[in-house]
């Protein structure tokens, strides 16, 4: 006759129990493990980098704006893959912030402020200014040779504020000659010369550029890359060092016609000695310099 061996209700408790035990135990070492090895310490593996800081924000700002607010910042391995899909809302004067995890599982804060695109000159310093028109700081040489804009009259000019001038508009405009001279067109712009009329001129090394009075200035500015080259290969063939006067601003379209002058050493004015070039820079009366159409 067969024996049917009944389990006592405790003994299954028991069993179950020692069960669980074993399975929190071994995720209670895991996690210890898992802790162990990817644990963000905030103070020696957080690392925060401010390129070119012009000293708007210290590292330390940074590093409790953008991190240790979420639960998975504790964990390299979170963090290295949260940011790579999630994008920090920057602050201002920040065009971005970046965070990364290195090979060592480092957490690196990286936060890049808008760039200065441009500068003015007051009182004896210049005042460096980034697309919006925020001032981000002063130096007391252009070091970075942004272009300097002169000639206006300004209503603000406040570290960490928005300049003003007299027209409100005329920022607008500045933006432009600046976003497709400088970051467009690479032209290495010295001066944005507002005439009391408010017509622009630029010059580019030894050059001058007459641009008139508008509200956008893309031709023109799309032109002068090609007209530089064409008044440095003619001063090489003819053996000159000096700079030119261009007027372009009968210029609307990129076939408009347009003169150059030479600019003599003695006056500085173009005095009277002109030539006259066609497109392709030879010359053809003694008129004036025609650089390009």
């Amino acid at each position: 006759m067969a024996v049917i061996r009944v389990e006592k209700r405790s003994e299954r408790l028991r069993r179950r129990l020692i069960v669980l035990l074993v399975i929190l135990a071994i995720l209670g070492i895991a996690f210890w493990l898992f802790d162990k090895r990817f644990r963000v310490d905030p103070k020696n593996d957080v690392k925060v980098s401010i390129p070119n800081s012009t000293g708007i924000y210290t590292e330390e700002e940074i590093r409790e704006y953008a991190y240790g607010k979420r639960w998975l910042d504790r964990y390299s391995i979170f963090v290295r893959y949260y940011y790579k899909y999630h994008k920090i809302e920057p602050l201002p004067f920040l065009e971005r912030i970046d965070i990364t995890v290195s090979d060592q599982d480092e957490v690196i804060i990286t936060a890049y402020e808008k760039p200065a695109v441009a500068c003015i000159y007051d009182m004896g310093f210049y005042l460096y200014f980034n697309r919006d028109g925020e001032i981000v700081t002063t130096k007391r040489e252009n070091e970075d040779d942004l272009p300097v804009v002169k000639g206006l009259v300004y209503t603000n000019l406040t570290l960490f504020e928005k300049f003003k001038t007299q027209d409100e508009k005329l920022f607008d405009v500045i933006l432009n000659l600046v976003s497709q001279a400088v970051e467009k067109h690479q032209i290495d712009v010295d001066e944005i010369i507002f005439n009391g009329d408010l017509s622009v001129v630029l010059t580019v090394g030894a050059n001058t550029y007459r641009l008139g009075y508008r509200n956008a200035y893309d031709v023109q500015i799309a032109m002068i890359p090609e007209v530089e080259k064409r008044l440095a290969q003619r001063n090489a063939d003819n053996g000159r060092t000096g700079g030119y006067e261009i007027n372009m601003e009968g210029v609307f379209k990129s076939d408009d016609e347009f003169y150059a002058r030479e600019i003599t050493e003695t006056d500085g004015s173009g005095g009277d000695e002109k030539t006259k070039n066609d497109a392709s820079g030879d010359k053809t009366g003694d008129s004036e310099s025609k650089p390009g159409a």
